[in-house]
């Protein structure tokens, strides 16, 4: 019998280049702080590490407390949306992994803009749930997040993958005993980590490893 399997999708950068969004937002939360990063500086750290991180360390520099700083730009982020498109071969790749009759589910670290953007792009019908920085659970790379679609929705750990274009979303699957894919475009700045079940460079490759191996 065919082993179905479930992916756990992060958003930002994996199934959607919010960078456009993201990285414009940040630069100008840090220049009205006074701090002169550059857009690639950001963009460098953001996908090394966070944006969370990103802002944590601007504002411990300038002696600051990071909250209002962090929704200052979520403000900015959200106003953003309409320049957030889908990463090439997303909607390509969930059809297809629908088709194959395996199970996609988001969590990812934005909050209320999360499900705007799904809509609007036209991923929400490919998706099971869909937990954001709103349902309260601790910030990747804890695990607790991918642990409760594993207990709720009874996944095979085996045959679970979180997929996503950074370190910490690798480091969450592994503290969550799954899988993990790492998505890489050509540029990116972010390294392997090892124990990645996979490293793509395009979307299309998730939808043809599983059909071999399932």
């Amino acid at each position: 019998m065919k082993q179905l399997c479930a992916l756990i999708w992060d958003m930002d950068g994996t199934l959607v280049d919010s960078y456009p969004a993201i990285v414009p937002a940040a630069k100008e939360v840090c220049d009205g702080l006074g701090l002169s990063y550059s857009e690639e500086e950001i963009h460098d750290k953001v996908i090394r590490t966070s944006v969370g991180t990103l802002l944590e360390e601007a504002a411990a520099e300038l002696g600051l407390d990071p909250k209002p700083i962090k929704a200052h730009f979520n403000r900015l982020n959200d106003s953003r949306i309409e320049a957030i498109r889908p990463i090439r071969h997303a909607l390509e790749t969930l059809k297809a992994l629908c088709d194959l009759g395996h199970r996609n589910f988001v969590y990812t670290h934005r909050g209320a803009s999360c499900q705007a953007i799904l809509d609007r792009n036209g991923l929400t019908p490919y998706f099971t749930e869909v937990l954001t920085a709103l349902s309260g659970f601790p910030r990747k790379p804890a695990p607790d997040a991918i642990t409760y679609f594993v207990e709720k929705y009874g996944l095979n750990p085996e045959c679970t993958y979180y997929v996503g274009d950074r370190k910490l979303d690798v480091e969450a699957a592994e503290n969550a005993g799954i899988r993990s894919i790492l998505y890489l475009v050509p540029d990116s700045p972010v390294m392997p980590v090892g124990c990645e079940a996979a490293v793509v460079r395009d979307l299309l490759e998730i939808a043809e490893l599983l059909a071999k191996t399932t």
